[in-house]
């Protein structure tokens, strides 16, 4: 289904649907409870306080860190190498999970450094960012999971994401050559 007002054409969707808020019903109910769910979910990350939340410094490039709540009261950024996200460190790689709480922006890079890459069984659909103002996935990242932003998502040129991106009250801004995969 093409919407209005949404940017297609020129995108192209495969193996999906569009809707808008202004879809005529039931188009138009599924907007309204998928914003209502994306709220739920943004704000139960940010409530997140088990296990006890790892204060964190704003550059995570080059770090390896295992599952849990990682959190920062300004920005996070991806910049001085790439993010490993290591589940061998947990007891059940599978149920392995992370949550980063960006009290601002969060920013990669990509290209030599700002890329998050997943090891030891970590799983995409595990890994969330609850992003306290807007999202800049930078050209050429390669990037893994959920971002809940509170204003807007722009991905670069050539960024590509196994995860989704939410905006809770803007736009998530793509460019033809990005890639998002479904985890």
């Amino acid at each position: 289904m093409i919407a209005p007002n949404t940017g297609f054409p020129p995108g192209t969707i495969l193996n999906g649907q569009l809707f808008a808020a202004d879809d005529v019903a039931p188009p138009g109910a599924i907007v309204t409870q998928a914003q209502a769910d994306l709220t739920a979910a943004y704000l139960v990350a940010q409530a997140a306080t088990s296990p006890t939340p790892v204060i964190i410094s704003a550059d995570l490039g080059g770090r390896t860190l295992g599952p849990g709540i990682y959190t920062s009261t300004s920005t996070m950024l991806l910049q001085s190498g790439d993010l490993t996200l290591d589940a061998g460190q947990s007891p059940c790689a599978s149920d392995a999970v992370w949550i980063f709480q960006v009290g601002s922006a969060l920013t990669s890079v990509g290209g030599a450094g700002g890329n998050v890459i997943l090891i030891n069984g970590a799983k995409a659909d595990h890994v969330f960012w609850q992003v306290g103002s807007s999202a800049t996935i930078g050209d050429g990242t390669s990037f893994k999971g959920t971002v809940m932003a509170l204003t807007s998502i722009t991905m670069g040129s050539g960024a590509k994401a196994e995860g989704r991106m939410l905006a809770r009250n803007g736009a998530v801004t793509l460019t033809s050559t990005n890639i998002l995969t479904k985890p």
